[in-house]
């Protein structure tokens, strides 16, 4: 039985009214993630929500509070529907971060002690509410413990989706403590870059930009070095997740919030007086959030994006942090430093209401018939979150 009160947060006045505790809650939920603090919220609804005819967001935010009216956990909902207008649309209930791999990890802020009750309280009030929405996307939801057997219990109808990886790196007291636990793959790839500087006369330096006031330049020069990166062929394909004006907007007003909290690190590789390779990092805590990056080519013979993170950890080890989170997905440049995993999961939910069922039937129908090929780029095109 939970003790948990909903409250409705639908306007943007009842939103900023949030702020205060909200910042307050993301310290007590011990949460190593940016994408669930205030910045990241505010900043996306501002730059990312959808507002034209075929697709629509709306606030869904609901606050749980405890029996003294303590903020226990944000849940930064929005409703999206397809088509805006017209009495015929699919009402699709998800949290903020629907952007193509801008927001890694989307779901509910909770206090730490109280993730299970704040996640049970959510999921039974959306069932009572199921006429307001037709599905539902919940995102962020642990793989282990008992979370997933909380969800499918309410909702049986649940389809798991994705599973998301998150790669966390404990730090050591000093760096070759750190270093000493690596394998020998790592040790070798590391000895490799330093020396190569070393032997063809290149000094390197690690700039740490931290003021709101340097975030334009030094992101200016980061979206030339991803783009850089995206370009490059006969290696992993790394797409440009900022190519589109509206990203990089938000990139920029998300890095100056964190700076103004003293929580940004855009660390700058830099070579002679060229920046070699960049990564953005938040802090969380006593944790460092290592986000996108980019490099020059012209030193990739140098493998200068290891050197880059092994810089970022040498800084986190020199700053007392507790971990490093190198970022979701598990591809080799970030498990070959033997990181501890943890898994989100994401479920696709059709609403329990009889219209969330009949919708869901007529949207598969729907999907079946458009099989000619114009006619379902033309529709993907109208109901489509935007790409600039």
């Amino acid at each position: 039985m939970t003790s948990l009160t909903v409250e409705k947060v639908e306007t943007l006045q009842a939103l900023h009214r949030l702020e205060r505790e909200w910042r307050s809650l993301e310290a007590s939920s011990r949460c190593g993630l940016p994408f669930l603090t205030w910045d990241w919220c505010v900043g996306w609804w501002k730059h990312l929500r959808e507002d034209k005819l075929g697709i629509r967001d709306t606030l869904f935010v609901r606050a749980l509070r405890g029996g003294a009216g303590d903020l226990v956990a944000v849940a930064p909902l929005m409703l999206t529907r397809r088509p805006a207008v017209g009495p015929f649309c699919i009402r699709h209930l998800q949290f903020f971060g629907a952007d193509p791999n801008i927001t890694e990890v989307r779901g509910v802020l909770s206090s730490a002690d109280r993730q299970a009750e704040a996640h049970r309280t959510l999921l039974e009030y959306l069932r009572e509410i199921s006429g307001e929405w037709d599905t539902l996307t919940l995102s962020g939801v642990p793989k282990e413990g008992a979370m997933s057997e909380l969800v499918t219990g309410l909702y049986p109808n649940a389809e798991w989706t994705k599973e998301t990886p998150d790669l966390v790196l404990t730090m050591a007291p000093t760096w070759d403590e750190f270093k000493g636990k690596l394998s020998r793959n790592i040790k070798e790839s590391l000895r490799k870059c330093y020396n190569s500087l070393k032997r063809d006369g290149h000094e390197f330096s690690l700039e740490v930009t931290t003021a709101r006031n340097e975030v334009a330049v030094a992101l200016d020069r980061f979206f030339f070095l991803h783009q850089a990166r995206a370009d490059l062929s006969g290696t992993i394909t790394h797409r440009n997740v900022f190519d589109a004006s509206m990203a990089r907007r938000f990139l920029v007003d998300v890095c100056e919030r964190f700076a103004d909290r003293g929580a940004l690190r855009i660390f700058s590789l830099k070579i002679g007086d060229r920046t070699a390779a960049m990564r953005i990092g938040f802090v969380l805590g006593d944790s460092l959030y290592l986000y996108y990056s980019g490099y020059d080519p012209d030193f990739a013979k140098y493998s200068v994006m290891t050197t880059a993170v092994a810089e970022a950890i040498k800084y986190a080890i020199e700053h007392r942090f507790a971990t490093v989170n190198l970022s979701t997905g598990n591809d080799v440049s970030k498990t070959r430093w033997s990181p501890d995993e943890f898994v989100f999961r994401q479920a696709s939910i059709v609403s329990p209401s009889r219209r969330g069922e009949l919708t869901h039937e007529l949207y598969l129908r729907a999907r079946k018939a458009v099989e000619n090929a114009p006619l379902r780029n033309v529709a993907a095109r109208f109901l489509a979150r935007r790409s600039e």
